[in-house]
């Protein structure tokens, strides 16, 4: 397990073991496993946010028996890293929270400018992708654009309905790309975690009409792929244009 990632089944026993949790075994850190973390995290007298930390992690584990795995398994789920490095900036709003963001887009090393100026999906996931795994490829013209949404459809390897997979949609002759967390078949519809999303980073429903591309990166292992947890998007606000 990396020190960016963390076996999601674990932790959800782990929660379950503490009260906090009454939700399945599935590996996937859905809403109901997110709400178990803020409310360990509250009863810790932490920060209560949804995200697992080092901090976190080691209060976790001092407070259960069973101990944390330290490699992959065939019983593991470790959630995606670059989910975990976007998911600690959930909430963080382009204008309130701008010098903050600004600091995360750049700690990559890159960044395209102030995101309450440009539109910043892009520089979102690269940050979030580049800080999780390093040595990923970027083919040759996400390397020199990786701002230019579209261009994230080269990325990797093509996979289907896969959790945490890169997903890319169209937005006028631009683009858009985040995170895919959930889907509603039903109404052909993603839930999506990424920046400029209502001007922040968060979670946000997008038409599948919209869908150009679901890749997965080369450094991390297939064999980590999860199906895309099934929601109901009924009522859900649908996101039209992530500007």
């Amino acid at each position: 397990m990396t020190s960016q990632s963390y076996d999601v089944r674990w932790l959800q026993r782990a929660l379950a073991s503490l009260g906090h949790y009454s939700g399945a075994i599935d590996g996937i850190a859905g809403p109901k496993t997110r709400a178990a973390i803020v409310a360990f995290k509250r009863a810790e007298g932490l920060r209560a946010r949804p995200y697992i930390g080092p901090i976190t992690l080691s209060r976790l584990r001092d407070a259960v028996d069973e101990p944390a795995p330290d490699r992959v398994g065939p019983e593991s789920a470790p959630e995606p890293p670059w989910l975990v490095e976007i998911s600690k900036y959930l909430g963080l709003h382009e204008v309130r929270d701008n010098a903050a963001l600004r600091d995360w887009l750049r700690s990559d090393g890159a960044t395209l400018g102030d995101p309450a100026q440009l539109p910043w999906c892009g520089d979102a996931a690269a940050t979030a992708l580049r800080k999780a795994l390093p040595e990923e490829p970027f083919p040759p013209k996400l390397a020199r654009n990786p701002y230019w949404a579209r261009n994230f459809a080269d990325l990797g390897i093509r996979c289907g309905h896969v959790y945490g997979a890169i997903i890319v949609f169209s937005r006028g002759k631009g683009g858009h790309v985040g995170f895919a967390i959930g889907r509603d078949p039903d109404r052909r519809r993603y839930l999506v975690r990424g920046g400029n999303q209502g001007d922040e980073v968060r979670d946000s429903w997008m038409a599948e009409s919209r869908l150009l591309a679901l890749r997965w990166p080369r450094s991390w292992p297939t064999a980590h792929q999860r199906a895309l947890p099934r929601y109901d998007a009924s009522g859900a606000v649908l996101s039209v244009n992530e500007a």
